[in-house]
């Protein structure tokens, strides 16, 4: 049995994969959209950075998010976009659309993402949500740290160090995956991948919770984030 925590990256999608009982961990490209569509038998729980279930207003989750955060790590919870703006084919047009829908416009940052929340998206069903989680890595990087926010920023030398002195207490071979992560895998991804898979544990094990009551979207996906 494995867990797995993912993230998007240049490449496609990291995982952080972990065996069950014996806590031996790996990394690999894998395919979520597949694996969302078809579950492999050994997986039991997944962890996605990538929002799951989008409205035509700001998601409760985003907001619960970014309180418990606070500044400055609660600009790194991007607000999710509307449907309706995934299928567009330019930042300026995807904006547009997000701001005729829920009256906001779409942030780059957001933008840069939407292929992989479309990927989710349309992959995913409320049946797969019974082992496939949405996590937010800054949200559980507070968590591992004693429900205190990240000092630095994850691409900064010193975020790096200060989220990996965070993950050796979980992941004792850390840093050898990070020296030999797949090609263009960036430290940053690995790094959230990486504490996605601790969530995906805590899930496993009953000891995660949510940042705020799950609502449901318009085609009935439980919407909230994972810690």
């Amino acid at each position: 049995m494995i867990v797995a925590g993912v993230d998007g990256c240049a490449s496609g999608w990291v995982g952080f994969i972990v065996q069950l009982p014996s806590l031996a961990t790996s990394v690999e490209n894998v395919d979520v959209p597949s694996w969302l569509r078809n579950c492999p038998p050994d997986l039991s729980c997944l962890a996605i950075d990538t929002p799951i279930g989008l409205f035509d207003n700001a998601r409760q989750c985003d907001i619960a998010a970014r309180k418990l955060l606070g500044t400055p790590r609660r600009s790194s919870v991007f607000p999710a976009p509307c449907r309706a703006a995934l299928v567009a084919s330019s930042h300026a047009e995807a904006s547009a659309s997000n701001r005729r829908t829920t009256g906001s416009g779409l942030t780059i940052q957001a933008w840069g993402i939407a292929p992989r929340i479309r990927q989710v998206d349309d992959a995913i069903t409320a049946v797969c949500q019974q082992w496939a989680f949405e996590v937010h890595p800054e949200v559980c990087f507070w968590a591992l740290n004693g429900s205190a926010p990240m000092k630095h920023n994850k691409k900064s030398v010193e975020g790096t160090a200060e989220r990996m002195a965070l993950l050796r207490t979980v992941f004792p071979d850390i840093d050898r995956h990070l020296l030999h992560r797949p090609p263009g895998v960036r430290k940053d991804d690995f790094l959230d991948a990486a504490v996605a898979a601790w969530t995906a544990l805590r899930i496993q094990n009953g000891e995660a919770r949510p940042v705020c009551k799950p609502e449901c979207d318009a085609r009935g996906l439980a919407t909230t984030i994972w810690y």
